[in-house]
């Protein structure tokens, strides 16, 4: 077989990969390079039996302005000769670095996908394709393994994947048909196609970390121990597979776990390995951020550290992910949406029985003398009945304070507030909010939670006092911010 129909057979076979339909509208990832040069001839050869529609998208980084141009230029001459479509498209890299303060090779990333995905979305093309190769996977492999990734890194890059690009609501299908395909044989099927590719100098600079890993690490490592490349890109195919096993499991499990609601049981966790649970709570994140990206061991060993522990607690994760634990409960949040079912907190307020006291928010807490009811406990969370003795008391509204005791209904001992919290399962994050009904004689009622011993319903009361604490209509309708009674 020539090397031209083994270069194009391998690109077939790695289209196939990744499922690519025939008959789809392809945006080609195009520099100019030999690595794109050779996908862009290769596809544009297969486009008549294939019957792909092909644009070439060519990205001006400015990072080097003094031949970035020239750059475009010979690029879309070479996609000309292809009869291929040619845009280009220019975004400022160095601005974008110093402005997100990130690296240089993170904004051109970033930048590069952002624009080609709304290429994608304008040609409403099945996805992008690049020009990565198995040097690229070896250079991907060892660049995660000296960052200790595990087998989600070591696995690299795939025929196919979908990029959820950070901080925005884009979805790209990236498309890899020669990543099993020597950079070597780039350079020869473009050097046979007749192809003069660009030589980007930036590729020469040692001041980038990958070109350090392609010009330095790996040249020593293939001399130590021939064919390391292939082997670094074998390693990452066994790791898929590993992973595809692990990806199954984890995913089981955490379909099991969740609820309607879209938060997760915690006793589904129970008597699972640590590694297991561990990777759940990654693919949790995940799904509710819509990437992993910065969240590191620490992060993941925080969460499982607080679903072991006691509930109510929350920790602040990357990207402005809250991790919280309920009792019965955990799930994700962020610092944007507020789930507590309660006022922002309150001074110190008087409070009339009978009669309506205005809280923040829309809350009121609402309090009258009625007849006694015949059953006292289907009242719901948000209402308590307590002695018509309140009558004589004066009554105040206000948030909880270190060293507060009270005797909770049922209960003989005073006990530690925080320690009634912890107990009843309030989450951490709704402690400071919730409203507090107290007289002269101590705590009344912990709204929406407990009445106090002294202030219960007695058989001789034919009469009794009603206090609810009523939520407004848009926040009383959300089935997260009800309130679970705790009797």
């Amino acid at each position: 077989m020539s090397p031209e129909s083994n270069f194009l057979e391998r690109l077939s076979t790695g289209l196939d990969n990744a499922s690519v339909p025939n008959g789809s509208t392809l945006i080609v990832a195009f520099s100019g390079g030999p690595d794109s040069s050779a996908l862009l001839s290769g596809i544009a050869g297969l486009r008549n039996k294939r019957k792909f529609t092909l644009l070439a998208a060519h990205i001006n980084h400015q990072i080097r302005p003094e031949s970035a141009d020239n750059d475009q230029i010979a690029a879309q001459e070479i996609a000309a000769s292809l009869d291929v479509e040619f845009i280009a498209k220019s975004v400022d890299v160095p601005a974008v670095s110093a402005l997100g303060k990130i690296s240089i090779e993170q904004a051109a990333r970033q930048s590069r996908y952002e624009i080609l995905a709304q290429i994608v979305n304008d040609r409403a093309a099945y996805g992008v394709v690049t020009g990565h190769t198995r040097d690229d996977q070896a250079e991907t492999v060892l660049l995660h393994a000296a960052r200790g990734a595990g087998l989600r890194g070591i696995s690299g890059m795939k025929h196919a994947s979908v990029l959820k690009i950070p901080g925005s609501k884009i979805e790209l299908n990236v498309i890899r048909p020669m990543l099993d395909t020597p950079r070597t044989e780039c350079i020869e099927f473009c050097k046979l196609a007749g192809i003069t590719p660009v030589i980007d100098e930036s590729n020469s600079s040692r001041d980038y970390t990958r070109n350090k890993i392609r010009l330095d690490v790996l040249p020593v490592l293939n001399e130590a121990s021939s064919g390391s490349s292939d082997a670094l890109a074998r390693l990452a195919k066994n790791a898929a597979d590993d992973l595809e096993i692990i990806d199954w499991v984890v995913n089981r499990y955490l379909i099991e776990a969740k609820s309607k609601d879209g938060l997760y049981s915690r006793s589904a966790t129970d008597g699972l390995p640590g590694s297991l649970v561990a990777r759940m709570l990654m693919r949790a994140y995940e799904s509710y951020a819509g990437h992993a990206q910065n969240l590191e061991r620490v992060h993941v060993s925080d969460m499982v550290r607080l679903l072991a522990g006691q509930s109510g607690t929350s920790i602040e994760l990357p990207n402005g992910v809250i991790f919280y634990v309920d009792k019965n409960e955990f799930g994700f949040t962020s610092k944007k949406y507020d789930d507590c079912p309660f006022p922002d907190s309150l001074s110190a307020t008087e409070m009339r029985l009978p009669g309506t006291t205005d809280l923040s928010g829309g809350f009121t807490i609402n309090a009258e003398l009625v007849n006694r009811p015949q059953r006292l406990e289907d009242a719901g969370s948000q209402v308590t009945y307590a002695t018509p003795d309140l009558l004589s008391h004066a009554l105040t509204l206000r948030n909880r304070r270190n060293g507060d005791r009270f005797q909770p209904l049922g209960m003989d001992p005073l006990v530690k507030l925080q320690d009634f919290f912890v107990g009843a399962g309030v989450p951490e994050r709704w402690r400071d909010r919730v409203p507090i009904i107290e007289s002269e004689r101590g705590i009344i009622w912990v709204a929406g939670y407990r009445l106090a011993e002294w202030a219960k319903v007695l058989s001789t009361h034919t009469q009794v006092a009603r206090m609810e604490l009523v939520a407004p209509l848009a926040q009383d309708a959300n089935p997260k911010r009800q309130i679970k009674k705790s009797n």
